[in-house]
This record gives C-alpha cells, sequence and structure tokens, in this order.
C-alpha cells in the first residue's frame, strides 16, 4: 500500500473572499495509512497569514469494523460481549463484500463465544447461529447448515411456542434446506405446516405467507408437478404485485421462479418475456454489479441458450461470470456454477479446449471447498471426463 502523498497542488480563487476565507490559494496532500484508513490534507492561505491547515481521515466499514473488533479485543478480552457484538459486525460486512471464508470463521467464532457466555438459547446466540447457518448454506455446507436451524428451531419453539413468528421463520428454511438436499417431500410437508400457521397467524396477504407459498410452489416443481408449481407461482407473482408492487423482491423471485418453470415446460418465449422483464428490474433498482442481477442474468442466459440465442446466451454468461468472480471471489459456489454453465455452453459450440479449461477449475474449486469424495466434486470430474473424451 502507498502511504505518501500524491502532491501538493496550488489552485487560484476566483473572486473576493469573506474575511478569514481563503484568500490566495488552497493546498491539498492525501494518501493511505493503512488497508482501508486514507487520509487528506488541505492547508488555506488565510487573511491573517497564517496557514489554516484541515485533517480529515476516512474509513471503509470494514477498516471501521476491524478497529473496533481490535480495541474491543484488546481491552475487554476475547469473550467479552463486547467483543462478540464487534466481530459479529465485521462478519456482516465481509459477507456482504464476498468474503465468505473469513465471514463464516468469524460467525463460528461469535456463536461459540455467545454459547459460552449467555448460552444457547439466548437471543443474540440463536441470532448468530441463524446467520452462520444462512451462511454455510450459501456455501454449499447444506447438512451443517441444517444442524443449526434445527437447533435454532426448537430453542424458538421451547421459549415461544411453535407458532411464534421466529419458529416459523426457521421452520421454512428447514424446508429449503430439505429441498436443496433433495427431499422435496419432507419439504413439502414443512412448507405447509409453515404455510398454515402463517396463514392462520398473519393472514393471506402477509410478506411472510406469501413466501411460504413460493416456498410450497418449490417442492411442488421439485416432484415434478409443474402445471401446479407454475400456477402456485404466478399466484404469488400476482398477489406481491398488487400488495407490495412489481419491483419488490419477494415479486421478482416469484416471477423469475414462474420463468424457471415455464422454460421446463417448453415454454421458452414466456420464460424469456419475465426473465427479461426481472432482469430489466434489478438492474435499475440495485445496479449492473449486484449478486442479484447477476443472478437474473445467469437464468435468462440459461434459457437464450434453450431457445437457441447461444451467442447472446454465452456473452451473457461471461458477464455473469466475471461479475461473481470480482464479488464474491473465484471459489464461491455461484461463481463456479457460472463456470460450469459457461463450460456446457462452450462444449456444445464445439469450444472444446475453452470447455475443458473450465472444467478443470470448477473441478479444482469443489476439491478445495468440498473434498475430493464429495458427490459434487465427483460429478465435476464426470463432466470434465466427457469433454476430455469428446463425449455430449
Amino acid at each position: 500500500m502507498s502511504g505518501g502523498r500524491r502532491g501538493w497542488g496550488r489552485r487560484r480563487k476566483a473572486g473576493q473572499q469573506p474575511p478569514g476565507d481563503v484568500e490566495s490559494a488552497e493546498d491539498a496532500a492525501s494518501g493511505e495509512l493503512a488497508e482501508g484508513i486514507s487520509y487528506s490534507v488541505t492547508k488555506r492561505d488565510s487573511a491573517d497569514g497564517v496557514p489554516a491547515v484541515n485533517i480529515h481521515f476516512t474509513m471503509t466499514p470494514e477498516a471501521k469494523a476491524r478497529w473496533t473488533l481490535s480495541a474491543a479485543y484488546r481491552e475487554k478480552g476475547e469473550t467479552h460481549p463486547e467483543t462478540l457484538t464487534a466481530a459479529y459486525e465485521l462478519a456482516e460486512v465481509l459477507w456482504v463484500q464476498g468474503a465468505a471464508d473469513e465471514a463464516v470463521e468469524l460467525f463460528r467464532y461469535v456463536v461459540a463465544g455467545r454459547r459460552a457466555v449467555l448460552g444457547q438459547g439466548h437471543p443474540d446466540t440463536l441470532a448468530a447461529t441463524s446467520y452462520l447457518a444462512r451462511a454455510l448454506e450459501e456455501l454449499g455446507a447444506t447438512a451443517e447448515a441444517e444442524q443449526l436451524t434445527r437447533m435454532v428451531w426448537a430453542e424458538h419453539v421451547r421459549a415461544s411456542g411453535e407458532a411464534h413468528p421466529e419458529a416459523l421463520t426457521s421452520l421454512a428454511r428447514l424446508a429449503r434446506l430439505a429441498l436443496r438436499q433433495n427431499r422435496a417431500a419432507e419439504a413439502e410437508s414443512l412448507a405447509r405446516q409453515v404455510l398454515a400457521a402463517r396463514e392462520r397467524v398473519l393472514g393471506q396477504g402477509h410478506r411472510d405467507t406469501l413466501g411460504s407459498r413460493n416456498d410450497l410452489a418449490g417442492a411442488l416443481r421439485a416432484q415434478g408437478r409443474l402445471d401446479d408449481a407454475e400456477w402456485l407461482y404466478r399466484q404469488v407473482a400476482d398477489d406481491a404485485d398488487r400488495l407490495l408492487g412489481p419491483a419488490d423482491p419477494l415479486s421478482l423471485k416469484a416471477r423469475a421462479n414462474q420463468a424457471a418453470v415455464l422454460a421446463g415446460q417448453g415454454r421458452w418465449a414466456e420464460a424469456e418475456r419475465h426473465y427479461r422483464a426481472v432482469v430489466d428490474v434489478r438492474v435499475r433498482d440495485t445496479g449492473a454489479d449486484h449478486v442479484d442481477t447477476l443472478s437474473a442474468q445467469s437464468n435468462l442466459a440459461s434459457v437464450l441458450h434453450g431457445t437457441g440465442k447461444v451467442d447472446e446466451a454465452e456473452a451473457l454468461m461471461r458477464t455473469v461470470l466475471a461479475g461473481y468472480s470480482t464479488l464474491l471471489g473465484t471459489d464461491h459456489p455461484r461463481t463456479v456454477t457460472a463456470m460450469r454453465n459457461l463450460a456446457a455452453m462452450t462444449h456444445r459450440r464445439g469450444n472444446r479446449a475453452e470447455a475443458e479449461a473450465l472444467c478443470r477449475r470448477v473441478v479444482a474449486a469443489y476439491e478445495r471447498r468440498f473434498g475430493p469424495g464429495d458427490p459434487r466434486t465427483a460429478e465435476a470430474r464426470a463432466n470434465l471426463r466427457l469433454v476430455v473424451e469428446g463425449g455430449g
């Protein structure tokens, strides 16, 4: 890191200045003291001949969180509640920035510390455990995420009953985790249980109730009940549009899910239309380099490829891969999935050299994250063999 200043520059002020303000010149310098901590210095010549110097320090959210944690650790100790809170806040910052592995390490530290100091059932402990579970799920560690989520659900039920909103939130996550682990019938049962409770407690038009209907549609889709799933996704999207607005994240999620089912039914034109609408809103509201935008673009690219628009599909998937790599890192599951999708596209186009190179990167990433014996790694190796041997 560069700690030096960029140099002094002089700028003549135009017009007459009030007494005590800049009379003739402004000098400036800036630089970086440490990673994430920058400074700027300005010097103004005043009317009385005494220079006025102003020094301004700026810290990024990560640098501020690291400084706070370091100070708390030094002054309070490693298990003090203030230290654990500072660690939790740094983990949140890191997670948002895409530093997933370091964030998970910090979440584990917070969970262990809060369990020891506050107890397993304390609200702060459960909040940290829930965040850790969501992070692990995002990184593909679904079995551990389910174990943690089940513990959180049990603690909420013990403290407040099965119909408590926090208990229902945990049960809904268990349904999604069961679905991700190919236990669709169990996921449907859990989703129906959550939906019935939320309709009774919150009402049919509540956001969480709509989310439960969306989860149920996902379980139906996973069991091949595409007509039922498409109808339910469409109803959720229409209700969310009416109650929350068409740009609400739940509206967009349900509409994208409906598009996925339409693609599975071979209704490519409808699927493309819905996905393009979702992408347009994501780009407008969250920006082109946001994770949600990239996810929508990835889905659109897959549909475009299915409709034969291979040039547009491949170009879009390259954009997605580059975006995920920048935001999340090259080993993040979302990045690797985009890599795998691009490999499939290039292979079908006859570009075996690039497809093989991408497949090798996928295998290496899965080996690092999940280990050589994981089924996902084995599947990646099988795909690599298919490309190398010229199959597909």
